[in-house]
């Protein structure tokens, strides 16, 4: 059985590399994605402490309730801006999701067909032998009735 070759090993492995490309860049954008909403919660929460630091700042102090306010005007803003984010990155993952099941579906395509030779070469080699042993056999029978 050692004698089988696929003649499409190439294409097999080809498609095995798109594949593993399309993993890694679905895995990169989960990981981009993950890291988005991690810094996210990371907003919220300074949002929420610098609007209790806001409310805890006397009324006298207008100077230090004035930084703090734009500060939470600007993280309001990077909270937005990471919304946003988010949202393109969720989407660009699930459309390299689709395409990494369109891309394994390929594959297993492949590998069917390889498997599908493979059984056909053994069938054929079963046969080869079959015969041979059917000739010897034959040349045997033929020996021993002279």
């Amino acid at each position: 059985m050692a004698g089988f070759k696929f003649s499409l090993e190439k294409v097999l492995k080809y498609r095995e590399q798109l594949e593993n490309e399309a993993k890694a860049l679905a895995a990169g954008l989960q990981q981009k994605s993950q890291a988005l909403k991690d810094r996210y919660a990371q907003l919220k929460q300074e949002e929420r402490l610098q609007e209790q630091k806001l409310a805890a700042t006397p009324f006298s102090q207008s100077g230090d309730r004035w930084l703090i306010d734009m500060y939470i005007k600007a993280i309001r803003q990077d909270i937005a801006q990471t919304q946003t984010d988010i949202a393109k990155t969720d989407a660009e993952l699930e459309q390299a999701k689709r395409v990494l099941a369109e891309k394994s579906k390929d594959r297993k395509i492949m590998e069917k067909l390889k498997e599908k030779h493979f059984e056909q070469y053994k069938k054929e080699e079963q046969l080869k032998e079959q015969r041979n042993l059917d000739e010897i056999a034959s040349i045997r029978f033929k020996a021993q009735t002279y």
